[in-house]
Formats: structure tokens, sequence, C-alpha cells
């Protein structure tokens, strides 16, 4: 047998097995990204749920739950609050700011389907951005991330983060 014909099948076998890795590689990093947007959701919902039984177990947040709900206006719900139940709202703020910044990050990496983030984050940062003004010695990073935060509260008629109240990246 020829030589030259041996190494052209040698080449094209070799070829092939090349090709037939990276389709297998290709289709291994498709369902390590469903896979990583099912722990991404998951891990959504074990935080909601960890919340939510956190408040319902606490001492304190069905008191301050009762005063917002009592309140004719936000504004009147934090003028009723004790200095301690205004300090644990501001934490609160805190944590919904910090977990909004990551889910929107998550959503700029493709990570976030387009209607959750339409849907349940857009509500999120609504409920976020009616008492941001309250606690102006919160301090917001990254310039994208304050101007969709200002998007949501110009479509809802909110206050808007201001440049005092941020730190641009």
């Amino acid at each position: 047998m020829d030589s030259n014909k041996v190494n052209r099948w040698l080449t094209l076998g070799a070829n092939l097995g090349v090709l037939g890795g990276i389709i297998l590689i290709l289709f291994e990093l498709n369902q390590n990204a469903d896979l990583m947007r099912a722990q991404i959701t998951q891990s959504r919902a074990d935080n909601l749920l960890a919340l939510f039984r956190g408040q319902m177990e606490s001492d304190y947040w069905p008191v301050i739950f009762a005063k917002r709900a009592k309140a004719g206006s936000t504004d009147a719900w934090i003028d009723s609050l004790t200095p301690e139940e205004y300090q644990r709202v501001r934490f609160f703020a805190l944590l919904e700011l910090n977990d909004l910044r990551t889910q929107f990050e998550q959503f700029q990496q493709g990570y976030l389907d387009q209607q959750l983030f339409d849907t349940a984050v857009e509500a999120q940062a609504r409920r976020l951005m009616v008492v941001l003004h309250y606690f102006p010695d919160i301090r917001i990073a990254g310039a994208e991330y304050i101007n969709y935060l200002n998007s949501i509260a110009r479509k809802y008629d909110l206050e808007t983060v201001v440049q005092e109240n941020a730190i641009w990246e």
C-alpha cells in the first residue's frame, strides 16, 4: 500500500476524531450551562424560602410589616419605626440591593431568563427603590447597575439614585 494513501487516511481519521471530540465538548458545555442555570434557579428559590421562613419565624418582622400595612404612606411607615426597626429595614435594603446586583450581573452574563428578569427582578427592584432614599448612607457601585435602578425608579415614578449615593466604578 502506498504510504501517501495511508497517511491521508490516518490524517482523515485523526481529523474526524478531533471533530468528534469538539462536538462532544460543545455538547458537554451546553449541558453544563443548562445545569448552571438550573442551579441558579434553585439557589434563588432556596434564598427566597429562607428569607420568608426567617421573616415568618422572626419576633420583629411581623411587627415591622404590621406597621407598614397600617401606615398610610411609606413616609408614615418609616416615621413609625423604632431606631432598632429602622436599622433592620436598612439592613434588609442592603441585602436586597446586593441580591439585586447579583441578579443584574447574572442577567447580563446570560444566566437569568429575560422573562424572569422583567418580572420578578423588576418587582424586587421596584420594592427596593420605594425605600432606598430613606437610607442616604447606603452607597451603590456600578454605573450600569445604577442606571438599571434609575430606569425602574423612573418607570414607576419613584426617586432615583443621586450621584452622592453612588460610587462610580
